[in-house]
C-alpha cells in the first residue's frame, strides 16, 4: 500500500533524527500571557489616562503582526500553510536531475500528492491524473525547497515496477514523445515549522518584535509623564512614574536584541539563495 504523505522532514536542524532533551531548540508560539511573563514583565500595562488594561486581544494582534513581519522578511512560514503548485515538465532536464525542481514555499514539512495532469487537472479528489507519481519516490530538501524523484525498490508506478535497476521508469511521464509540459507537475505540500515546534530564535525575535510594536503605539499612552503634581488647598504631593525616558530605553533595547536575531536568523534561513546562485 503506497504511503498517503511523504514523512515529515525536520526544518531546524536540519537532517536531525534526535536530540536531547536540553538546550530545548523549539518553543510554542508566544501567547499574551507569555508576552506580559517575558518581555513585557514587571511594566505596567494600563493607560494612565484612563486606567483601561492592554488586553490580550491587542497583545495578540501585535504577536501576529510580528510573525507576519518575519514571514515577509525571511520568506518562510511560521506554522503550517498548505500549497498547491504547478510546474513545467522538462523531459531532457528532468531526466538528468531526477526530477529535480523548487518549490514556491518553506520550509518544506511534507508533500501528499505528485502527479502529471492535463492543465485543467484540478488535483482535487475525482480527478484523474494522466500519472500518480508514488509518494515513496519524493525526495525533499526542506530548507532548499527542493524536490526530487528517487527509485524506489518494489514500488508501483503507473503500470510499471521500480526497482533498483528500472528506477528511471518514471520517465513514462515523457510518454507520447512529449518533451515539454508548461504546469504539467502539479504537487500539494506543507510549509513551515510543526505546531509547537518553532525554533526558539524565532520565538524570541516574534516575542522582541511584537513588543517593540506594541510599546511604539500605545508606549505614549502607558507613560505620558515622568511624574505628577497634584496640589489640593495649598498643600501638593508629587509621584514619580515611568516616563518617556523609561519607554525610549526600553524600545531601544528590545529593537538592539531584535536586530541581532534578526540577523542571525537571516544568516541560517537564506543561506538557500547562495545555493541557487553559485
Amino acid at each position: 500500500m503506497s504511503i498517503t504523505k511523504t514523512p515529515t522532514t525536520s526544518p531546524f536542524p536540519a537532517f536531525e533524527i534526535e536530540q536531547e532533551s536540553t538546550p530545548n531548540r523549539y518553543m510554542a508560539l508566544p501567547t499574551p500571557a507569555s508576552l506580559r511573563a517575558t518581555v513585557l514583565f514587571g511594566i505596567p500595562l494600563r493607560s494612565f489616562l484612563t486606567g483601561e488594561e492592554v488586553t490580550d486581544a491587542a497583545l495578540q494582534h501585535y504577536i501576529d503582526e510580528a510573525i507576519s513581519e518575519i514571514e515577509h522578511t525571511l520568506d518562510l512560514y511560521i506554522t503550517p500553510v498548505t500549497f498547491r503548485e504547478r510546474h513545467d515538465y522538462n523531459r531532457e532536464l528532468q531526466f538528468w536531475s531526477h526530477g529535480y525542481f523548487k518549490v514556491a514555499h518553506g520550509p518544506i514539512l511534507d508533500m501528499s500528492k505528485f502527479q502529471l495532469t492535463f492543465n485543467n487537472g484540478s488535483g482535487a479528489p475525482g480527478s484523474f491524473p494522466l500519472i500518480d507519481i508514488p509518494l515513496e519516490y519524493v525526495h525533499i530538501q526542506s530548507q532548499e525547497q527542493t524536490v526530487q524523484l528517487v527509485p524506489a525498490q518494489g514500488v508501483t508506478i503507473s503500470g510499471f515496477v521500480a526497482s533498483i535497476y528500472s528506477g528511471m521508469a518514471y520517465h513514462a511521464m515523457g510518454a507520447g514523445g512529449v518533451s515539454n509540459w508548461p504546469g504539467a507537475i502539479l504537487v500539494e505540500y506543507r510549509a513551515g515549522f510543526p505546531l509547537g515546534q518553532v525554533p526558539a530564535l524565532l520565538v524570541g525575535l516574534i516575542e522582541n518584535l511584537a513588543a517593540i510594536k506594541m510599546l511604539s503605539v500605545m508606549g505614549p499612552i502607558l507613560f505620558p509623564h515622568n511624574g505628577v503634581s497634584i496640589s489640593i488647598d495649598g498643600t501638593s504631593q508629587s509621584t514619580s512614574t515611568l516616563g518617556p525616558g523609561f519607554l525610549a530605553n526600553r524600545l531601544k533595547d528590545l529593537q538592539t536584541l531584535a536586530n541581532q536575531q534578526m540577523e542571525a536568523a537571516k544568516g541560517y534561513y537564506q543561506k538557500r539563495f547562495l545555493v541557487d546562485f553559485i
